[in-house]
């Protein structure tokens, strides 16, 4: 059985050689204990992702988010579960989230620093994600990320 699961990276300090995500310690008994995380968690009976993504991140981060934007959707076998991760970003600038703390990531390393601290599938996203930026970024468009299409 695949369990879908809405997760939401929220985003700031965007500069020239890279940009913060907000990340959480996961706390569970299983694999992924202590592995650094995105606020997220199941997809209710009825509900959409994004009002997922939305109400996870509230419960998680005791922030509300008004806005998050889908990015990818990526199916991901661990040892003790699959899981559909419904990714969403959002913008982190002028917010404090609690539980959790801002990641630097470089453009240029992209999640290799972070090797063993992560859930496997969460470089993968990482990655995709810094390419989606720095491309904008660079076309001088960064601004057009935030606008879903």
């Amino acid at each position: 059985m695949v369990t879908p699961v809405a997760i939401v990276i929220l985003i700031r300090n965007i500069n020239e050689n890279s940009c913060s995500f907000w990340m959480q310690e996961r706390h569970e008994d299983g694999p992924l204990n202590g592995l650094l995380e995105f606020p997220g968690g199941k997809i209710e009976d009825g509900e959409i992702p994004k009002q997922a993504a939305i109400r996870e991140f509230l419960e998680e981060s005791s922030t509300e988010l008004t806005n998050v934007i889908l990015f990818k959707i990526k199916s991901f076998d661990y040892r003790d579960r699959s899981v559909c991760l419904f990714t969403h970003f959002a913008s982190g600038e002028g917010l404090s989230p609690s539980n959790g703390e801002w990641f630097e990531f470089s453009f240029s390393e992209k999640s290799s620093p972070y090797k063993g601290r992560l859930p496997e599938v969460n470089y993968e996203i990482i990655d995709d994600l810094l390419n989606y930026i720095r491309k904008h970024k660079d076309a001088d468009m960064l601004e057009n990320i935030w606008e879903q299409k």
